[in-house]
Formats: C-alpha cells, structure tokens, sequence
C-alpha cells in the first residue's frame, strides 16, 4: 500500500484493526491498542495534514524538513512497544535513531504531552 493521507481517527481504527487481525488479539496487541490514541493524536498534533498511514503497519508523518515514523516493535520494553524513529534519506528509506519509546499507557500520554518539544531537541 502506498503514502496515504488519512484522518486521525481512521489510522487508529486501522492500526487496532490490523494488530489484532494479525496478531489474534494476543495480550501484548490488547496492551497496545489502549496507547494508539495518545500517539496518533500526539503526531497529529505537529503533522497535521501530512500524518499518513505507510504501508500496512507505519504511521509517516514530516516534522520541520524531517521524515518520522511510528511502528510496533516486538522487542521495544519487555513486550514490546511503540517506536517513533527518524527516517533517512536514501534507498529504501532506511532507519535512523528512535525518538521516544512507548511501552505503557504512562508513556503513551507523556507521548501526547511532549512529542514536539522532542522532536526539537531530537533535532538539534
């Protein structure tokens, strides 16, 4: 699937959809699910229009010139968590560092409450 811009509401409905579609609804999907909200809307809130759902499980979103992207990762905490991670330029748009890490509700809405302000300092 390709870039497509989407609403914040539709990207959490497809990204709980696709975790437990995928995933069976194991105990680490239904831990996640509750933080997906918190992360959507915290990079909704600096991307706006241009947060758009990558491929079947990304979140892409351009912050001040910068490409970032949200994915599940199976080994983020001791269950895996959220990961929001600089894309690189080049081929294949390759991964650099992680920006913030959720791996509890606690962290999804510290997500909410200071994405931007790292962000900048992410950048700096």
């Amino acid at each position: 699937m390709g870039t497509v811009p989407a609403s914040a509401e539709r990207l959490a409905d497809h990204f709980v959809s696709y975790l437990f579609d995928q995933y069976q609804g194991s105990r680490h999907v239904r831990r996640v699910a509750s933080w997906i909200g918190f992360i959507i809307k915290a990079i909704e809130k600096i991307a706006g229009p241009r947060l758009r759902q990558n491929r079947q499980r990304q979140i892409m979103f351009d912050y001040k010139d910068r490409q970032f992207k949200a994915k599940y990762n199976h080994r983020a905490g001791s269950r895996g968590g959220i990961e929001i991670i600089e894309v690189l330029p080049g081929r294949g748009a390759p991964e650099g560092k992680t920006v913030i890490q959720v791996t509890n509700l606690a962290e999804a809405e510290d997500c909410y409450r200071t994405l931007k302000g790292r962000l900048d300092a992410f950048i700096k």
